[in-house]
């Protein structure tokens, strides 16, 4: 089998779409399967037309309609991955329902209100044309699979839509309080945005202020100053350390030597695989009941009800209070990941579906 795998980053970029790509392809290649990395971000179209006339199949990581339609011209077969799909419908407050009433619902909500200025009103046709563009794209492809099972719901198609997993690297040593910093540490990582909620963690922290502990916030975004004033605001300047963007290898020391990552995002994240990473470092993660995130944490971990950072509080004392614990937990969970997250467990489900959509192509 000859697999055409397209995404749309360049050289060198940070995106999970990469990784995920890096992990399958090793073991897409030990079963025999031929594989080629096409990116559309920085390949000509007289590149396009010979990788997909080389490929049997094709595995799309964007919604890139022209890459799509020009795949079905050549009459090849496409398994497309949805990192997302519908975007406003499901972003802050989510309930599940029929295709026509999300398609129905994601319209209603683009609509400008009255009040906006001119150019806000003329962005609407720009996001309609985008909306169009990603759902074009799905009505061309021939199998559909997400990145969970949050993701695969909120689609809302007729059609079977499987979840194929992140896969991730559960290999560790065993975790034992000596590997903890001291005072205990809560690590937050990802883009400094109100979705992710980090004020949540910054209340939160505030409420906990008779105890002794470090917040390490890692990343960057247009909520840093914000937060920054906020934490001295809230008089917690002294334990809340801004450590900026970080290389993954330092991200994950740092994020091992803590007694709990913290993921209090308010949007719905399609996956969250910052919780992947904890729990392949054996760390405890606690996080907000929000799209996929409880799936990716599996059940060991703590959870909080979106924007509730008092019950946050509640859980991040509950780790204070016993951190043996919360290394079970993280132990725990990195057993969960070695289980549903292998990256053989990825391949052979990926296998499963193209040899559905060929079935005469051989594969060792």
């Amino acid at each position: 089998m000859k697999l055409l795998i397209q995404h749309t980053h360049k050289p060198g970029e940070i995106a999970g779409v990469i990784t995920y790509i890096d992990a399958i392809v090793p073991g897409l290649n030990a079963t025999g399967v031929e594989t080629q990395i096409l990116s559309t971000q920085t390949t000509s179209l007289k590149s396009w037309i010979a990788a997909i006339q080389w490929a049997d199949i094709i595995h799309m990581n964007s919604n890139h309609l022209g890459f799509a339609l020009l795949c079905k011209l050549l009459g090849k077969k496409i398994v497309i991955k949805y990192h997302y799909l519908f975007y406003i419908s499901t972003h802050l407050h989510y309930e599940k329902m029929g295709l026509w009433q999300r398609l129905k619902l994601e319209f209603i909500q683009t609509l400008p209100k009255p009040n906006y200025p001119l150019k806000w009103k003329l962005h609407t046709f720009v996001k309609w044309a985008r909306f169009g563009t990603r759902f074009g794209t799905a009505l061309l492809c021939d199998r559909h699979v997400a990145c969970s099972h949050f993701l695969a719901e909120s689609l809302s198609f007729s059609w079977n839509v499987s979840a194929l997993k992140y896969p991730i690297e559960s290999a560790s040593a065993q975790k034992s309080l000596e590997d903890l910093v001291q005072p205990y540490t809560f690590t937050y990582v990802g883009r400094l945005n109100p979705d992710k909620g980090v004020d949540l963690l910054l209340r939160a922290t505030k409420l906990l202020q008779n105890r002794s502990f470090q917040v390490k916030i890692i990343g960057s975004g247009q909520d840093l100053d914000r937060l920054q004033t906020l934490a001295k605001e809230l008089e917690i300047s002294d334990r809340v350390e801004f450590l900026g963007s970080r290389s993954s290898s330092e991200i994950l020391e740092i994020v091992r030597s803590s007694l709990a990552l913290v993921v209090p995002s308010r949007w719905q994240e399609p996956a969250g695989y910052v919780a992947l990473e904890a729990s392949s470092v054996r760390t405890c993660s606690i996080v907000s009941k929000v799209g996929g995130l409880p799936e990716m944490a599996g059940d060991s971990n703590l959870f909080f009800d979106r924007e509730d950072y008092k019950m946050l509080a509640q859980q991040m004392q509950t780790c204070l209070e016993n951190p043996a614990k919360a290394i079970e937990r993280g132990n725990q969970a990195n057993q969960y990941i070695s289980e549903q997250f292998t990256r053989q467990k990825a391949v052979q489900e990926l296998l499963e579906i193209c040899q559905e959509l060929e079935p005469n192509l051989a594969i060792l």
